[in-house]
């Protein structure tokens, strides 16, 4: 069951861990070695991204790293270049001169279906943990609520970013998910207004 403390800190660490990809493509524009076909294969598997991180601490600011390199946040980490960014080389007489991190993963159809699915797991998961029973038609009538539409996006999100922080993310669903919340929310996504979205929810499954 997600608490509130475990809200703060998965969105801490996802905070550093997309911090930290900004400045990556910054520095491979000088470096583009950095961010190699090799350092993404690395970057792009939780098991591997704390040796990689290991080997360029020295390189990398120290607010962009928490204190240790925990699985969640190498998860997370991982997880970004699945939904969120591409690395794109180029490369010149066999020698890569250029590395650049690029916004959005590849073109392709959204994933609608996939996010309706983690709305409707999202609530189920909730009310289960805190022990409230609905019915199938009571879950499809709280997840269709104008009213709820953004207590829903935030909570499904932060849902999703913990299974992401455990390597269980569902991919281009992320995204959309990221994408589906209000400009306002994304700018200002707190620990504060998503434990009010689930007291949202769970009311809403309480009556």
């Amino acid at each position: 069951m997600l608490t509130r403390s475990d809200v703060a800190s998965l969105l801490e660490r996802q905070s550093r861990a997309y911090g930290l990809l900004l400045w990556l493509g910054r520095a491979c524009a000088e470096d583009p070695a950095l961010l190699d076909p090799d350092a993404v294969a690395q970057l792009g598997h939780a098991r591997s991204v704390p040796a990689w991180i290991a080997r360029h601490r020295h390189r990398i600011p120290t607010d962009l790293l928490p204190p240790t390199v925990d699985g969640a946040f190498a998860a997370l980490l991982a997880s970004f270049l699945e939904t969120s960014f591409r690395i794109d080389h180029v490369h010149f007489d066999g020698r890569l001169v250029a590395t650049h991190l690029v916004r959005g993963v590849r073109p392709g159809r959204l994933p609608r279906e996939g996010v309706a699915t983690a709305r409707t797991l999202a609530v189920k998961h909730l009310l289960s943990a805190e022990s409230v029973v609905v019915t199938g038609e009571a879950l499809r009538r709280i997840t269709r609520r104008a009213d709820l539409a953004e207590p829903l996006a935030v909570w499904t999100y932060a849902w999703e970013l913990d299974r992401r922080a455990r390597g269980k993310g569902k991919g281009p669903v992320v995204h959309a998910l990221w994408r589906g919340l209000p400009p306002a929310v994304r700018a200002d996504l707190t620990a504060d207004r998503v434990w009010a979205a689930r007291g949202r929810l769970l009311a809403a499954g309480l009556s």
